[in-house]
C-alpha cells in the first residue's frame, strides 16, 4: 500500500509540474489567460505532502464523493446523486488544469427535471453547504416544461451541455447578467458569441408557474429568478465551476471532461471529511 501511494503522490507531483494539461489545451488557453488573472486561481497544492491524492476512477474517490453527498444535502433539497458524481468529476478535472478560480464553490443544472421544479444548486464545498437551489428557465427550442433538445448553434435558441467558467458581471440586455464561458468544444463553446448567460428574468418564479402550468423559457441562458439574480451573481460569477447536465448520451459519450481519468487532491478536513 505504501508503495501503491508513494507511485500516486510522485505521479501527482509529475502532473502539477505539467499543469495537468489533460484536455483541449488550445480551446481553453484564451480562458485560462483571463481567468488566471486572479492571483487566488493560480495557487497550487502540489508542495503539501499532507495532501491525499487519488484517481477518479478509485474505490476511495467514490468514498469521498458519498461522504460529500450525505453531509451535503437533506431530503429537501437533494439532487440525483448521479448528476452530483458528475458534476463532482468536472469539477475534479477543471481543477486539475487550474482553470477554476473559486475553488469553494460547485455550481450544477440538472435538465432532466420538470422546469417547474428547482434543478439549480449551488454548493460551498469548503463548508458543506447548499448556497442556493432555484429555479432555472431552459431555451424554448429545448423543450417545454421537460428540456429534450440542446445545442452549440447560433440561433438554435436552446440551451447548452456541459462544463463553464463564469465569467465578468455585466449589465446588458438582461440588464444583470453573469457571462459563462464554455469549456467542451462539441458542446458549449460558443456560448459567449451565442450570448449564453446567466440573468434574472420575470417567467422564473413560483406565481408564473400556477398561471402558465409550467415555467417560462429563454432563448438558451439559465435563466434564474429576479429575486436572486443579484446575490447570486456575486456568489458565481468570476471563475466558478458550473455543470449543465441532462442524460444525453451523445454528450456523455463524448465529453472530455467526463471521460477523462484525473487525479483529485484532498486535504485533512477537506470537504467536511
Amino acid at each position: 500500500m505504501l508503495r501503491v501511494n508513494t507511485l500516486i503522490s510522485a505521479t501527482f507531483g509529475i502532473l502539477c509540474l505539467l499543469s495537468f494539461r489533460f484536455a483541449e489545451p488550445d480551446h481553453n488557453s484564451h480562458l485560462k489567460s483571463s481567468v488566471l488573472s486572479d492571483k487566488a486561481g493560480s495557487e497550487q497544492v502540489c508542495e503539501s505532502e499532507s495532501f491525499e491524492y487519488f484517481y477518479t476512477s478509485s474505490p476511495r474517490y467514490r468514498q469521498v464523493l458519498d461522504t460529500m453527498y450525505m453531509r451535503l444535502f437533506n431530503a429537501s433539497n437533494r439532487p440525483d446523486k448521479q448528476v452530483f458524481d458528475y458534476a463532482m468529476k468536472g469539477y475534479a478535472n477543471l481543477l486539475g488544469q487550474n482553470l477554476i478560480v473559486k475553488k469553494h464553490l460547485l455550481a450544477f443544472i440538472d435538465y432532466s427535471m420538470s422546469a417547474n421544479k428547482k434543478r439549480f444548486w449551488v454548493v460551498d464545498l469548503k463548508n458543506m453547504k447548499v448556497l442556493y437551489h432555484e429555479l432555472v428557465a431552459h431555451g424554448r427550442n429545448t423543450g417545454e416544461e421537460f428540456a429534450r433538445k440542446f445545442s452549440n448553434k447560433t440561433n438554435s435558441f436552446q440551451s447548452s451541455l456541459g462544463f463553464f467558467i463564469t465569467g465578468e458581471i455585466y449589465n446588458g440586455k438582461h440588464e444583470l447578467s453573469v457571462k459563462m464561458n464554455g469549456v467542451e468544444r462539441l458542446h458549449n463553446s460558443k456560448a459567449l458569441d451565442r450570448g449564453i448567460v446567466i440573468h434574472g428574468a420575470s417567467y422564473v418564479n413560483e406565481d408564473y408557474i400556477k398561471q402558465n402550468k409550467r415555467l417560462g423559457r429563454s432563448l438558451g441562458c439559465p435563466a434564474v429568478s429576479e429575486a436572486v439574480i443579484a446575490s447570486l451573481s456575486e456568489t458565481i460569477s468570476n471563475g466558478a465551476c458550473l455543470f449543465a447536465y441532462y442524460p444525453n448520451k451523445s454528450y456523455l459519450k463524448t465529453s472530455k471532461v467526463l471521460n477523462t481519468d484525473v487525479v483529485f487532491a484532498s486535504a485533512p478536513g477537506a470537504y467536511g471529511l
